[in-house]
């Protein structure tokens, strides 16, 4: 999971803001942890790494990859993580109680603090802000929502529109009822270590995401 999967990884920080902080930062910040920001904010960055491992790792993931075209293969991972966010987005409920309308607004309510400003890579805050003026959670349950996040990141990625264009988003579109229909179990899957990752990991570990981490 990466960039392209802004809403199962908020959703996933649970009801920590400083934690849903970090959840969002885990794409922007490299490195260990070291204790420059709050522990719940590092807790949350670890979380998000650690569930950007167990996604790569986790066979339905990788017979959803499988699912697509063998010259695509090398972005199937943006496209899974597009796809599950959409996927999400429009079963949000399933999974949360607020409507995804509610969670787009508080979210950005809890993340743009004026007092977490200073914890944000100044890339991160402008991401940030403009995902709240654009309302970019809400949009992922649009149904043209893969198709548009996939051309524009062709055109920013190195090389990148040769697998996104019109004549591969017809291709990658076949591979997608596959990829809704393993959505749930995995997710439900997801949420689990989540939950256990949690419980495991104090707020006082500063560390690296590890492999006994990915274990939950």
């Amino acid at each position: 999971m990466s960039l392209v999967n802004h809403l199962a990884h908020l959703l996933l920080s649970g009801n920590n803001d400083q934690r849903l902080l970090g959840g969002f930062l885990g794409d922007f910040v490299k490195g260990l942890q070291t204790g420059a920001r709050p522990p719940a904010i590092e807790q949350g960055i670890r979380l998000h790494r650690a569930i950007d491992a167990y996604t790569d790792q986790h066979p339905s993931v990788t017979a959803c990859r499988l699912a697509l075209p063998n010259d695509l293969r090398r972005v199937s991972g943006i496209v899974t993580d597009i796809a599950f966010d959409h996927f999400l987005a429009k079963t949000f409920t399933h999974y949360h109680p607020q409507s995804l309308q509610q969670f787009d607004q508080l979210a950005f309510e809890r993340l743009l603090k004026p007092e977490y400003f200073g914890f944000f890579p100044e890339q991160a805050l402008l991401t940030c802000q403009r995902m709240r003026n654009f309302k970019s959670l809400l949009r992922t349950q649009d149904e043209d929502f893969i198709d548009r996040s996939l051309i524009h990141i062709g055109r920013r990625l190195r090389g990148g529109e040769q697998f996104f264009n019109s004549e591969t988003l017809p291709r990658i579109t076949s591979a997608l009822p596959f990829i809704e229909a393993s959505f749930p179990e995995f997710f439900a899957c997801l949420q689990g270590f989540v939950d256990n990752w949690i419980t495991n990991h104090d707020l006082t570990t500063r560390a690296v995401t590890t492999d006994a981490e990915l274990k939950g």
